[in-house]
């Protein structure tokens, strides 16, 4: 199973006023290393869209849950895959860690879909190119 992980340093940015990081930040990380988790599959958003005329991955569900705070100058791991594949959709996992534990995790359910030529400006599921199932193998 491909996996990706990627580094980050909090910064004062991403935290409230008292020090702790604000849980949007935890869903922009999730969503960037799923771009990650494609791009190392050989499949960067730019070829996905153009190479399988879709018209994105978008998030149909997303979940988190927090069990320890992070804060300002902490050097999170953030790692990411796609635990589960159905016929239009998947389920991308995440798992953030601290020196080793875990602090948060999340999943978003995300849809392949091309447009709906049938509605102006519509999007559908479609199935799933078994080929790009298996680059995450």
């Amino acid at each position: 199973m491909l996996k990706v992980r990627h580094s980050r340093v909090v910064s004062t940015g991403d935290c409230d006023p008292q020090c702790i990081v604000n849980y949007p930040h935890y869903f922009q990380w999730f969503d960037r290393n799923c771009e990650r988790l494609f791009k190392d599959a050989g499949l960067g958003f730019a070829k996905l869209f153009g190479d399988y005329s879709i018209d994105g991955i978008p998030i149909i569900e997303a979940t988190s849950r927090f069990s320890r705070p992070a804060r300002i100058d902490d050097v999170l791991e953030v790692e990411t895959w796609i635990d589960e594949w159905s016929n239009k959709t998947f389920m991308v996992k995440h798992q953030i860690t601290r020196d080793g534990d875990v602090i948060a995790e999340g999943q978003e359910l995300r849809a392949w879909v091309i447009k709906d030529e049938t509605s102006p400006g519509g999007i559908k599921a479609a199935p799933v190119p078994e080929e790009v199932k298996q680059r995450f193998n």
